[in-house]
């Protein structure tokens, strides 16, 4: 979810003229919305969803990096790194704040392997090689964007994208130094992501002090055959589905992957399912409807089939203590009238609303007064439902259902 082009212009524009009072930020509403869907589809660790660029510029920001220049794409080393800021607290910080408390956070941070290989050193920067570079963006940017989050107590998890290796024939040895840098450092379980086929980098992968490996399983299940074979400590989170693909997988497909994964793991090998990688590329819907058929399959695998409903007559002793609500439908106002009465049918109280929501919170707030059960709001609350859906259908008439 990303902000509008119009209204992302307008801010820039605003900003670059110092306008700042009463200037709404435009993509804290996207961080919002994305927590949002995440958290709707079912998944349990939240994350920003990066919305503010992809995974080199956001953390190469001359905002928050110095020593760097871009020009168009390309970003260049002109002088010494240095840290002006964290490039990601405010935004984990507003994520902490929408989400639900009960769910979790992590943030993904590119590593600084990735960042010393997207970023091209100028003849004028006090570096020799990309080793050298790497070693001074761990030190000075990767290393202490972790401390700064963990000192303010919001994230549950720390995610590390290093998308390179997977292409690397034979990754540096330097490699492991730096993971041991962010290791050292961290107080939180470090998560591994890596795209693509990780089968030849896999026990190298396997070497790195990370509680976690997030590996692509869906587009590679041949690397369950290496992982299955190969001696290791970590956990998996396995990539069950194609973030790219703009069609949206089945649950049996996705559960076909997860069946085979936990055959070639063990059940406590695996922490959690996911995207085989980032949902950029995809339409809100798009990822909505993949993130859920996600937690479905998942849940069918490991819990079981969801039950179909049993309806339930309510017996003599069971029913509210002071009234029952009558629901109809107003269609030439296009209103829901809900009336609460006595049984000997006085009318206590009536509410009206074109919105099932707006109607379902008030009856909710003075459920103790009219002595109404949880059983009773329930029921209330899918027969909202169908009398808005009634107003929405041209034509198509309500009529309240017997409580069962």
């Amino acid at each position: 979810m990303f902000p509008s082009a119009e209204d992302l212009d307008y801010y820039q524009k605003m900003l670059a003229r110092g306008v700042t009072e009463e200037l709404v930020d435009p993509f804290l509403w996207s961080i919002e919305e994305t927590v949002r869907d995440f958290a709707a589809s079912g998944v349990e660790v939240l994350s920003t969803g990066q919305t503010r660029g992809d995974l080199y510029a956001i953390f190469l920001d001359p905002r928050f990096v110095g020593g760097l220049t871009w020009r168009g794409a390309e970003a260049f080393v002109s002088d010494r790194i240095s840290r002006v800021s964290s490039s990601r607290l405010a935004d984990v910080i507003h994520a902490r704040s929408i989400a639900p408390r009960y769910f979790s956070i992590k943030e993904p941070i590119t590593d600084a392997y990735t960042l010393a290989r997207f970023l091209k050193i100028s003849s004028s920067a006090p570096y020799t090689d990309t080793a050298e570079l790497a070693r001074e963006l761990n030190r000075k940017v990767i290393v202490p964007e972790i401390e700064e989050l963990q000192r303010q107590g919001l994230l549950d998890m720390i995610q590390l994208d290093s998308p390179y290796l997977s292409a690397e024939s034979s990754p540096p040895p330097y490699l492991q130094s730096l993971y041991e840098e962010v290791s050292s450092a961290s107080r939180l379980p470090l998560v591994l992501h890596v795209c693509g086929d990780t089968s030849r980098v896999f026990r190298l992968l396997t070497k790195l002090n990370v509680a976690t490996l997030e590996l692509d399983f869906y587009h590679y299940p041949k690397l369950l055959e290496e992982v299955s074979k190969s001696g290791f400590d970590q956990t998996f989170g396995v990539g069950v589905l194609d973030a790219q693909s703009p069609r949206v997988e089945s649950v049996e497909e996705i559960t076909g992957v997860i069946s085979r994964a936990d055959k070639a793991l063990g059940t406590d090998r695996i922490s959690f399912v996911h995207p085989h990688c980032g949902q950029r590329s995809l339409n809100r819907d798009t990822a909505f409807e993949k993130n859920v058929n996600m937690v479905i399959a998942r849940d069918d695998f490991y819990y079981g089939e969801a039950e179909d409903p049993h309806p339930y007559r309510l017996a003599p002793g069971e029913y509210d203590s002071k009234g029952y609500f009558l629901v109809t439908v107003r269609r030439e106002t296009r209103e829901i009238v809900v009336t609460f009465s006595t049984y000997e049918h006085s009318v206590v109280k009536r509410y009206k609303s074109r919105f099932a929501e707006r109607l379902l919170q008030s009856v909710d707030n003075e459920a103790d007064r009219l002595g109404m059960s949880r059983r009773h709001l329930a029921y209330l609350t899918l027969e909202l439902g169908r009398a808005e859906a009634s107003l929405e259908a041209d034509g198509a008439v309500y009529r309240q259902q017997m409580t069962e």
